[in-house]
């Protein structure tokens, strides 16, 4: 038998090869989250209050808060006091030249809710 390393020579690494991929890995992994961490949002939606009006309805009130007049599609839910959802639904908002614009969405519940959710606010594709 033949030693393999005499035969064909061996290939070190330095000893800093190694923490240097790790550290180039780091950085490129910090500098894209704070990329994307630092990108405007097109579209924001805000709570601005709810009011629960009876056994089967609750009325939300959203603010939809764009810098560009686009499409925007919400959707907002109401919930019992378990925390289960009882009552659900989107909406198109049109675009307008107002960077802020509130619009009160009224949702039928299966039974009493004691909250209304906005889950979310995006541009309608």
């Amino acid at each position: 038998m033949t030693d393999l390393s005499s035969r064909y020579g061996t290939r070190t690494r330095p000893r800093w090869f190694w923490p240097a991929v790790a550290a180039v890995g780091i950085a490129l992994g910090i500098s894209f989250a704070a990329w994307v961490g630092f990108q405007d949002e097109p579209v924001k939606g805000q709570l601005w209050g709810y009011d629960v009006k009876g056994e089967h309805l609750v009325t939300l009130t959203v603010d939809v808060i764009r810098p560009d007049p686009l499409d925007v599609r919400c959707t907002v839910y109401a919930q019992a006091a378990d925390h289960s959802i009882v009552g659900e639904k989107t909406v198109d908002v049109p675009a307008s030249k107002d960077e802020k614009t509130r619009i009160t969405i009224d949702v039928q519940t299966e039974r009493k809710a004691v909250t209304g959710v906005l889950r979310t606010c995006e541009p309608r594709a």
